[in-house]
Order: C-alpha cells, then structure tokens, then sequence
C-alpha cells in the first residue's frame, strides 16, 4: 500500500576543469560529509580550442588523454582534486571509491592500472616505487593539501570489472584472461583465483521444481504421466543477441560472498570442433573460495546485483517465448538455482543499462538508457513504484545508490548530475467523515490500484478497482468526497471520475475523463510534477520542479457527472528553497509546504471568487521531515462549567527519514516507523511495536506558540495490567506494522505487516470515543450496538453519565426494543465505576490527571481501591423495570425477570412471584420464563427459592430443568403433599436451613395429628438449631413454656462457658443449686456466696463452707490476691491464709492493717518480714537480669546493625566478613532470595518479593510460612531474624519493668516501716538505674530504618509497613527520704 513520493530533485552541473569536456565517467557519494567525488575522462586527444590551432600529429600543441576528480560539495562549490594522463589513451575508468578517513580515493582503470589519489604522505609510503614517469601533481587547491597520483598496481591483461566490498576493506577485481584478484584496503594481494570452464562443475544443480509450472497437476492425460521434476525444456546458458560481454561483480551485503557474472567459452562435450558460450554467476568467498555456480540460463545478461540482505541475486533475462517478447528480472540464490522472477512490461529489444540494489534491500532500480525504474516487492508482487526522468529527458549514462540513505540515488548524464530523494508515502483520501471510506491508492507502473478499505479490504497485491493508463504513475491523490482522482504522470495530468456507490448501490468503474499535458500549468519550460494532491472537493495543488526552483500551483476544477471537467489556475508561487513535500490540512482549508530547511509553509484556500493570499509561515520544525501533516489544535479553557471557549491553532507534524516524530518543535517520538492524523488525534506506531494516539487538544495550563501535547507512555513489558488503570491512547501491534490508514467513522485503524497483509483493527480509544459521543447525542442503540460488537462493557452506557441515563432510561427501553439486548444490558451489569478504571477518559479536559491515576508507586501500606457504587446496579434495574412494567409488561417478561434477578443481591423472590402469577395460565409461557430463570441462575438456587415460596408446583417445574435425580426430589415432594399446611412448610423451612421461620412454624401447629401437644419436639428442636431466643419470643406470654425454655437456654450457657448470665437465668428460676455452680465456675465469688445464704434452704452449710474454700484457693491462684483475702477473712475467719495472699501479692500495706485490726501482732514478725525479704530476693534477681540482658542485648544489636550497613549484601546473604578466607573450591555467590528472586536486600522475610509480587503470587506455601514463623520466634544467632527477635525482646523487658513498678514500689514502702531501710534503698537505686539505661536506648533499640520497613503487596506495589510507636518506659518515683546515696 505504500508508494514511493519524490521529496528532493537537485540538479549539479559538472564539467572538467584541467581539459575541456572531458566525458563524467563515475561518481561516488561521501557518506561522511554528503559530498560528491566525480570522476571525468580520460578522452581521445584534442587540440587546445583556446589557441585557434588545428590539431596536428607532428605538433606538439594537442591535449593528452586524461583523468581529472572533483569533489562537489553540498552547497555547491567545485574542488578539483586531482588529473593524471592514463598510459593508453583508450583507457576508461571501471571503478572510484573515495576514503574520507583518509581523504584519498583508488581508481580502477580497464586497461589495468590502480591509481591511488592522496596526501603525499600516504603515496610516498605506500607507493613509491610505482611511479611512472607520466604522472604529475597537477592540481593544489587552497584548502586542502596537495594530493598526490600514484601507480599503486597493474595487471598487463587488463581488468574486466571491479567492485570494493561493501565494508571497504577488500577490492574485488576480474582480469581480462579470467583471473578473480582480492586486495585489501591497501591494495595488498589476498588471493588469484582462475575463473575456467571446469567450474561450471562443481554446482551439481538439483531442483524439484517447486512452484513452477511444470509441477502443477494436469490430470490423467499423457501429460500427468510426465515425470514433474524432469522440464519439458533444458536450458544451456547461451547469452542473448543483445548480451554487452561484459563482467560484473557484485558483493553480499555483509562482505563475506561476492558474486560475479561472466561468460565462459568452452567445448562442446559431444562436437569437440564446436565452441559454446554460457553466461555464468559464481559465487566465490571473502578468502576466494569458489561456493556455487549458477544454473544455465537462456538469455542472460552481464547485469548482476546481490541483494543486502542476502537471499536473492539479480540479474537481467530476455524471454522469446513464440510471438511474446519480454524483459524479466531474474533471481538465483545464494547456491546458484533459480528462485523467481518477474516480467518488466518492456519489450525485449529494450536497452538495460544498470540494476542495482539500494542498501535496504527494499528497492531494485533498473537503469535503462532514459530514465530509471523503481521496483519493490512485497506480498510477493512486484510493483513499479516509480519511472524517473532527467529533469531536461537527457539520456542517462549511469546511476548510484546512496550507501547509508536508502531512497538517495544519482543519476548522470554527460554533464549533469542528478541527486533524486524518495520517500515512503501513502496516496490516500480524506479522513474526514462522512467520507471516510479508507480511500488508498497504489501505483504500479501504469496500473492505479484503487480500494477504499472502508468499504472493502480487499488485500495486496489485488484491489477494489483499477485504471489502466498510458504511462507510469508518479502520484495520485483522491478528492474529500471520493468522485475525483488526479494523476500525475511524466509530463501530464489525468483526471478520473468516479463513483464509489451509484443509484443502484453498486461501486462503478473509474474512467480517465481528462489529459493535460503539464506544459499547459508552467507555460512551456523544463520542468517535472512531483506531487499532487486534493485540498477539498475542488482545489487541487500541483508541485512543480524546476532548475533552480520550486513551484506550488493550485487548480480548481469544474465537474459533475454528466459534464467535462475543466480547471482553471488558481494561484501559484514560487520557492527559491527546495520544496521537500507539501499536504493538505486535515481540515481541508489550507495547503501546507515544507522547505528543505524545516520550514513550514501555509495557503489558505479561499471560496470561489476572493484572492488568495501568499503563503505565510505557520510551523519550523526541527530539522527536514520526508512527511508532513497539518491540523488544527482546539485549546479548551474551562472558565467555567457553562461556559467553554474554544482556541484554535495548527499543529503540524512531522516525521524524518530517521524516525524522530515532531509536532511543531516538540518531539513526541524517537522511534516512529508510520503516523497518520485525523481531526482529533494522531496515531503513530513505534518499533517497539506499540500504536499510539495523542489527543488534539490541549488543557487551559499549555503556554507557548508550541503547546505540548500528552504522549502516552510505553507499555511496561511483563507489567500487571490488572493492577493498573488501562491507558486507552496505547496498545500492542504486531513487530514492523505500519499504520495504512484511519477511518474515524468506523473507529478502525488498517494495518499494513511487513510480509504485505493487511489487518484492520478496532482500538479501544477509537472505540470509546464513538460510543461516548454517541451517548451524548442519545443515541443509545448505536451505543450498545458498538459496544456488542467490539466487546467493550455495556456499564459504560450508564457510568459515563449517569443522571442522563436515569432522566432518558425509556428512551433507552426503546432505542433497545429487542428483549435480547436488554438482557444482555442488565445481566452484564457492575457495581463498579468503568469510566474511572478500565475505560478512563484520557483527554486532557479530564478533571483528574491520568498520571496520578497510573502511578505505580505507593507508600501507603494498604493500597486503596476504587470506590465503588453499592446502589448502581439496582438503581439500574430499578428503573429499567419501572419502564418495563408499564409499557412492555406484556412483551417483555423475559426482561424483567432479568432486571430481578440481576440486582445485588438477586431478587430471585418476586421473579418468582411473577412467573407463579402465570403459571396456571399458558404452561408454554411458563416453561419459557423458568428455562430462562435457570440459565440466569443456578438452578439449585432457583429450586430451593421455590420450596421457600412453598410452590410445591413450580419447584417441581424448576427441578425439571436441572440434573437431579427425580427419584430424589419426587418422594420428598409427595411426602409435603400430605402434610398439613403448617406441617408441610416447617418441614420446608427445616429443609432449606431457614430453622427460625420453621420454628414459628412448629409452634403454630400445637398438636399433632394425633391431638397430643408437641411443646417436647420444639424442645428438642430449640436445643438441636440454637433457637432459645426466638423461642423465648414465641413464648413471652406463656410463663410456663417460657421458663422451661429458659432453664435449657441456661444450660447451653454453661455449656459454653457463659458462666455468669447462666448463673442469673438459673437464680432467677429459684434453681440456686444449678446457679452456685455456675458462679463458681465463672469465680463470681461475690453472687456466689450470695447465692449461699438466699439458697439455705436448697444447700446445706458444709457446702456453703467448702465453696468459700474453693472460691478463695481459685482466686489466689488466678493471682486475684486482695479477693482471695477478703474470701479468707470474711467467710473462713482465716487471718494468716488471707496475710499470706496479700503478701504473694506484694500487698503489704493491707496486711499490716488487717494484722492490727485484729491484734494478731505476732503475725508481723512470722509472715510479713519472711514475705519482705523474699519480696526484696525476687525483685533483686529480676532488676540484675534485666541489667544483664540489657547489656547484651544491646551491644549484639549495636554490632549487627553496624555489620548491615557496611555490607548489607553480606548481612542478608548470611555469608559473614567479605574478608574471611574462603577456600578455592568453594561458590561463595550468593544464593539467597536477594540474588535469585530479584528480590531487594530489605525485603527477605516480608512475604512478597519485587518479582513474585508483579506476578500476584508467592512462592511460600503455609508449611514455609510456619517453618518461618517458628524461625522468627527463635531468632538464632546468626539468622536474618535475629534482630528482630532482639528488639522485640527489648520491647517485651521495658512492658515487664513498667509492670513491676508498683510492686517495687509497695515492697519499697513497706520495707521502711519495717525498719529494713538498706534494703529498700538498694531495690530503689538499682530500679531507678534500669529505668535511666532503658530510657536512654529506647530511641535506638525500637527506630526501624525505611529500608527494612519497605514491603510489596500482591500487585507488586512498594510500601511501607506502618511504624510501631517507641514504647514509654515509665518514670519510677522515688522516695526521698530513701534518696540520700
């Protein structure tokens, strides 16, 4: 689908300087600077013209044959370099390559001489000894040194052909007596090969003929019986009538095979007296090894190209095949066998002078004697993409690829020289809809291929229609409504009408309705069109290349159907500048031109009868782009919600030959293979295989001439998409494809692959942008139709605006109508807000940034997720079932089934309800509602909603449509039949799980068939199901069931350890025995012991006695010491046991006082001083661990926290010193989760690694995460954990010293009433010491640093974990009268 488009024409005059009209014989381009190296001569002898003087043998006067070189640099100056006299007059040159490195060039001459041009230096170096007495220094010019001419080699036979490999490094040369010579870079010998008919041996061609003619099947005739791989005709090799004899060679793309064409002479091997010829291809080897030898070919020619890329070898063939006379370009790989071929359309008497591949491998010129022709292939078919003329239709005597610019060629007359620029273009219609058919036209030769893709795809190499013409195509272009195309060929225009859809909604045929020759547009003089192309309907700009200028003219044409067309010239202006290509802009209102210097250029277009004004400048890119485009950009300033205004400017973009794309000065891409633009976006595709689109617009905040436009970024590659809100502006392509065009109307983009074919895609912004303006036009049928066919989710119709869809819901109903639809609508439907994740609005109006949307980052330790609108499905169904209901009651039951089912939760209730409602009335109707309700819903679901109804009928219709077994469902059905009403739905709820309904149901029924009461089987069903609170509900108001159920709630009380409510439901029935009991399970000693005295009737006082015993011994032992006292003292009168548990609870204070108020002084000196000194042991020993360990402790952190930051991979790794000795044959790499997950160092042990968290799994199953739960707890030395396990250690010492303080502080009081004052100020010093070491490294101990605090979530998303509060260590009060130390 691509063509060739001309973007640089630049006409060099040449001439020789040392003799007059020497003949230009070879030309090289300096890819370095872009110079050119011309070489002229040599020339038979001419007199000096300047003297007046005829020539004479015996005079001394005439000018000697000769050789110059010039170097013509870009801006046009001519640096003559060097001129020598050849050593035969007949001499010509065979080769030039010119070195810059080195600024020196080597001629190869036929007569054989290798003449080297360079500093002196280099030649007195490299060639002294080869200097002949004929060669001069002839030329010295003031900006370079002085090159110097030298004999660097001869061969005395001659030299047939020449060629440099393509790095420059080796000369390939064929001598006149068949001999292959290679010679390095300086011209040193590698190796000599002979070139003799004993080679045409060594290929042993074996070829089944696949694809060829003669192996297709022709049925079970005489010629089916032929043998396939035997050809009906042998070919011998012999050279055609128009053979040149010559040899060619031609180099592989990498260097490494050469290739060379020539022909051998050899004897017959059946007539020794006849000599034959054969034209040959071998390949030989960078070290001049022989490879292959081609396959004979009749009718070969001399002409030989290796393509760059390697596979094919080209060459020339004439076919005479009875009356048909043609030219085909032939093909041999790399083996010598033929692999296709491809007819010219010339006749075969046709002159060839040259045929070269370009170093892309992407086009063959064929160079005949007046002009060139520009072959590409692709879906195997070969088009001719462009004929190319001399500007003057001089004859062409040579031409030359361009080594590093692809589409750069020269071509050379006798004096002139012409630098041709090509560039990939499309030749394609308007964008704009209505008339957005995809329009594409494709040039081969005097073919125009014509399809709108938009109508039809049809693929390459066929097409929708095609024009036939007179000559080769040079550009075409379509109007804005698809009637009008314009052809520029070589000297004229044509002019096509055609109707793309007629009255009978069929595509016609074009037809070529006008020929203007191109003389008629530039009054007469040289000249040659480039480019023409439609702006609108009826204004055509033409591009004219002169000699020295450019010229834009712009056309109107007058048509209709039925009429001729005419035109008249509109306006025209001339370029001083080289034009590189011009467009029309998107909007159809102007015409843009780009100079050779990035400039880029405007002309309005005005309507019929208003002047035109000149061009005006709207844009300076960069740098020169090969393709450009122009739009207009709408700036949106939000003032306000009413009010919007809008500003217009123009935007034009543009690509280089390199890839880099522009918008203005703005670079949007590096890396761009193809672009194209539309009203309101531009798509490009990049070679990372990604499709791209920028909105056209920016927000109100862009300042500047050159407002920045947002590019989407690329897509991460192996990133979580799931995660992450979609960017709709990006998306994959498949490798190399290329953007043919957009059809906006139909939200597609067509794709071209590199093999040729064609796919059309739907991208999701395209997409959505169709389906939200049609929901803004209320257009909600095509809405949902685009969003049903391109698989977009249908929620999008509401959450784009939801108040508009609830204020037009019966429009929806009915834009709808199919029941179909509907369904699909509601069942589809989600809670969750599209327009906010999947489908976010990118436009730059948005009110929320997309980049703080797609961040990937987050240092929140939970990761918020979207909002969702609990209320949005049923809103919807709500209100789609209010509009179902009263319009379509009737014919739409199926829908609203469907609106009930699909709320949240499903009410599958009252769609039940209305299929019941009918189901006695039409059983087709009701078969129909239920299959639907069960492909809606889990039939089981559905089955059991249905026995919940008690609709025995419709269950049974229900367990119909599903897999039970009937032998199942039928017994237990015909068992509810029998049952009486209540019966039978307390057995329905029973089996469904609904227990409190069927208790209600239970209770109501009160007796049994048999007339006795059942209040014992709703006993045993309260006591079975747990229902003693709805029981008792029941039952409120009849006392006696109500305290039976009562007391069976109170035993399942104690049952479940509610001790103390069971003790009040039993004390409450007057059941003290059962509520003594729970009390003292629960250690309610206080209702316990009251219990005793209420209940002395019921519990006799040895039991009272014991219980009070018991009750004292639990709580003493549940360290409930001052409780377990009063018990002692209160209901056992037992001082000492009530002063022994206040002692154990270091209540000394309370002991002494009970002690006195019982004058049990005795006491004083047996229990409480013994408790002092044990309490003052205790508190010792603790405060002196505590100490130690905090020593310990703190120093083991201190040293591993200093080894972690000197060597965190050492740490974390578990390797140890990075200078320990390590024995040789020991793997010291690193083998921890940090080396081979990927993961950080920081994140060991947190559950989730970088890698395993973009995959949204974990590697650890729940045995490793308990073995790393037992691991942490240990926090053996040594291991990561072990510096967890020493500050939680900390942690968990400073909450028992905070513990302990008031007990040390009880014992300290109590040992100074005691009169035991040194050892409460020893426990007070060494506790105040404790608390001041604590509180000075509490701060260091418990401060986590971000890097461990860092953890990743299941989406791969970087936190950290929240920061656990420094603990307090509280302040221990001293006693001053105890402070004097």
């Amino acid at each position: 689908m691509w063509n060739l488009q001309q973007i640089q024409r630049a006409r060099v005059p040449v001439s020789s300087a040392a003799v007059p009209d020497l003949p230009l014989t070879a030309a090289f381009i300096d890819a370095v600077s872009g110079d050119l190296i011309c070489a002229f001569g040599p020339s038979t002898p001419v007199s000096d013209s300047s003297s007046g003087l005829e020539p004479d043998e015996d005079d001394g006067f005439s000018l000697p044959p000769t050789i110059e070189l010039q170097r013509i640099t870009k801006d046009g100056r001519v640096i003559p370099l060097a001129s020598w006299e050849p050593a035969f007059s007949d001499d010509h040159v065979l080769d030039l390559r010119f070195f810059p490195d080195d600024f020196s060039a080597v001629v190869v001459c036929a007569k054989g001489d290798i003449v080297l041009v360079s500093s002196p230096s280099r030649a007195n170096a490299g060639a002294a000894a080869e200097t002949d007495s004929n060669l001069d220094v002839s030329v010295i010019d003031d900006e370079f040194l002085e090159l110097a001419v030298s004999i660097v080699g001869s061969i005395d036979a001659g030299i047939a052909a020449a060629c440099w490999s393509p790095d420059e490094e080796v000369l390939a040369l064929v001598t006149a007596d068949n001999n292959l010579v290679l010679l390095n870079r300086h011209l040193d010998a590698i190796a000599e090969k002979s070139l003799t008919s004993s080679d045409l041996k060594s290929s042993q061609h074996v070829s089944v003929g696949w694809g060829k003619k003669e192996t297709q099947f022709e049925g079970k005739g005489v010629k089916g019986m032929r043998d396939p791989t035997v050809p009906e005709k042998v070919d011998d090799g012999a050279p055609g009538a128009l053979d040149d004899s010559k040899t060619r060679i031609s180099w592989r793309g990498d260097g490494q095979y050469l290739a060379i064409n020539s022909v051998d002479t050899f004897t017959d091997d059946q007539d020794s007296a006849l000599q034959r010829c054969r034209r040959t291809i071998r390949v030989y080897s960078r070290e001049g090894n022989l490879d292959s030898v081609s396959e004979p070919v009749d009718g070969q020619e001399s002409f030989l190209s290796w393509r760059p890329s390697g596979n094919l070898i080209a060459s020339v063939k004439r076919e005479i095949d009875g009356d048909e006379r043609r030219l085909e370009v032939i093909f041999f790989e790399r083996n010598g066998l033929r692999r296709g071929e491809f007819t010219t359309r010339l006749f075969s008497d046709q002159k060839v002078l040259d045929l070269q591949w370009n170093s892309q491998s992407s086009a063959l010129a064929l160079l005949l004697n007046d002009r060139l022709q520009i072959w590409t292939m692709n879906n195997y078919h070969w088009y001719l993409k462009q004929e190319v003329h001399m500007l003057k239709n001089e004859s062409v005597s040579f031409m030359k690829w361009h080594t590093e610019r692809p589409l750069t060629l020269i071509l050379a007359s006798n004096n002139v020289l012409e630098i041709h620029e090509f560039s990939w273009d499309l030749f394609e219609g308007t964008k704009n809809p209505p008339y957005d058919i995809g329009m594409t036209l494709v040039a081969d030769g005097t073919s125009l291929k014509i399809t709108p893709l938009g109508i039809a795809n049809t693929p390459p190499p066929m097409s929708f229609r095609d024009i036939d013409l007179a000559a080769p195509v040079v550009y075409a272009s379509s109007n804005s409504n698809n009637e009008l195309i314009a052809i520029l060929e070589h000297g004229a225009l044509e002019l096509a009408k055609w109707k793309v859809v007629d009255e009978r909604l069929k595509s016609g045929t074009p037809v070529v309705c006008k020929t203007t020759p191109l003389a008629e547009f530039v009054g007469g003089s040289q000249a040659a069109a480039r480019i023409v192309k439609f702006v609108g309907r009826d204004v055509a700009a033409l591009l004219v290349d002169f000699e020295k200028s450019c010229r834009l003219v712009l056309l109107r044409f007058k048509y209709d159907h039925e009429s001729e067309v005419s035109y008249s010239v509109l306006y025209s202006e001339d370029f001083k500048i080289p034009v590189t290509t011009l467009t029309p802009r998107v909007d159809d209102k102007a015409v843009c031109i780009e100079l050779a210097t990035g400039e880029v250029r405007q002309v309005l277009i005005s309507s019929a009868g208003e002047p035109i004004l000149p061009s005006a400048k709207i844009a300076e890119l960069p740098e020169r782009c090969v393709t450009i485009s122009a739009a207009v950009l709408r700036q949106e300033a939000f003032d306000d919600i009413e009010n919007v205004a809008a500003e217009e400017k123009i935007v034009v973009f543009g690509l280089t030959a390199s890839g880099r794309l522009y918008a203005g000065r703005q670079r949007l891409s590096a890396s761009c293979t193809s672009f194209s633009v539309t009203e309101t976006h531009l798509a490009f595709t990049t070679a990372q295989n990604l499709l791209k689109f920028v909105h056209l617009s920016t927000s109100s905040t862009a300042t500047g001439s050159d407002p920045e436009l947002d590019v989407p970024a690329d897509v991460a590659v192996g990133s979580n998409t799931a995660t992450t809100i979609a960017d709709e502006r990006c998306r994959a392509v498949e490798r190399g494809a290329k953007i043919v065009t957009v059809i906006p109307s139909k939200v597609s983009v067509v794709l071209q692959m590199p093999r040729g074919n064609l796919e059309t895609i739907f991208p999701r912004l395209l997409v959505l942008e169709g389906v939200r303006r049609q929901i803004e036009k209320l257009d909600y049928a095509g809405a949902f139709l685009s969003c049903r066919v391109h698989r977009v989710n249908l929620d999008i119709l509401y959450d784009y605006d939801p108040e508009l869809f609830i204020n037009n819901v019966e429009g929806f109903v009915d834009a709808l109508g199919k029941v179909e639809y509907l369904d699909l609508f509601l069942s589809g439907l989600t809670n969750e807000d599209v327009t906010k994740t999947i489908y976010k609005e990118t436009l730059p109006s948005a009110q929320k940034s997309l980049p703080d949307q797609m961040s990937g980052l987050s240092l929140d330790p939970t990761p918020k997720p979207p909002v969702e609108t609990s209320s949005k499905v049923n809103r919807i169904c709500d209100a789609v079932l209010q509009v179902l209901q009263a319009k379509y009651s009737q014919t739409h039951v199926q829908s609203i089934i469907t609106a009930h089912v699909c709320k949240d939760p499903p009410d599958i209730d009252a769609a039940l309800n209305l299929i019941s409602g009918f189901a006695r009335d039409d059983n087709a109707k009701l078969t129909s509602a239920v299959e639907h309700l069960c492909f809606l819903q889990d039939v089981n679901k559905l089955y059991d909603h249905a026995l919940g109804l008690y609709d025995l009928r419709l269950a049974l219709i229900i367990a119909r449509q599903s897999q039970k077994d009937p032998r199942e469902y039928l017994p237990f059905m015909e068992n509810l039949q029998k049952q009486v009403p209540l019966r039978r739905r307390f057995l329905l709820d029973t089996h469904l799980g609904r227990n409190a309904k069927a208790l209600v149901h239970l209770a109501d029924l009160k007796f049994d068939e048999d007339g006795a009461d059942i209040f014992n089987e709703v006993e045993q069903f309260v006591v079975k199901h747990n229902l003693y609170k709805d029981a008792m509900n029941i039952y409120k108001y009849e006392p006696v069931k109500l305290y039976a159920i009562l007391k069976l709630y109170a035993k399942h009380l104690r049952a479940n350890n509610e001790f103390k409510e069971s003790g009040l439901a039993f004390e409450s029935l007057g059941d003290y025995e059962d509520a003594l009991e729970s009390y003292v399970l629960g250690l309610d000693w206080r209702e316990a012991l009251a219990v005793c005295e209420l209940g002395k009737h019921q519990i006799s006082f040895d039991k009272r006695q014991s219980t009070a015993l018991q009750l004292a011994e639990a709580l003493h032992e549940a360290r409930r010491y001052q409780e377990a006292a009063t018990v002692y003292v209160e209901y056992r009168r037992d001082l000492k046991e009530a002063i022994a548990s206040l002692c154990k609870g270091f209540l000394f204070a309370e002991a002494i006082r009970l002690i006195l108020l019982q004058n049990e002084f005795k006491y004083l000196e047996d229990i409480i001083d013994p408790a002092l000194v044990d309490g003052f042991n205790q508190i010792s020993e603790f405060l002196s661990d505590c100490r130690s360990q905090i020593a310990a402790q703190l120093a083991r952190l201190r040293e591993l926290r200093a080894k972690k930051a000197l060597d965190p991979l050492a740490y974390y790794d578990g390797i140890g010193d990075g200078d320990a000795d390590v024995p040789d044959n020991v793997s010291i790499a690193a083998t921890s989760q940090a080396s081979t997950s990927g993961q950080s160092l920081f994140t060991r042990y947190t559950g989730k690694t970088g890698g395993t968290a973009q995959t949204g799994a974990s590697r650890r199953t729940a045995k490793n995460r308990r073995r790393e739960e037992r691991k942490r707890a240990r926090g053996k030395k040594g291991s990561i954990y072990e510096e967890e396990y020493l500050v939680n250690s900390i942690r968990r010492m400073i909450e028992r010293v905070n513990e302990t303080r008031s007990d040390a502080r009880n014992l300290i009081e109590s040992l100074s009433r005691r009169a035991m004052r040194e050892r409460g100020v020893e426990i007070q010093r060494r506790y105040v010491e404790l608390v001041e070491d604590l509180r000075g490294c509490v701060v260091e101990v418990c401060t986590v640093s971000e890097a461990d605090r860092t953890r990743y979530d299941d989406d791969g998303n970087r936190y950290l974990i929240p920061e656990v509060p420094v603990p307090v260590v509280e302040v221990f009060e001293k006693m001053h009268i105890l402070d004097y130390n």
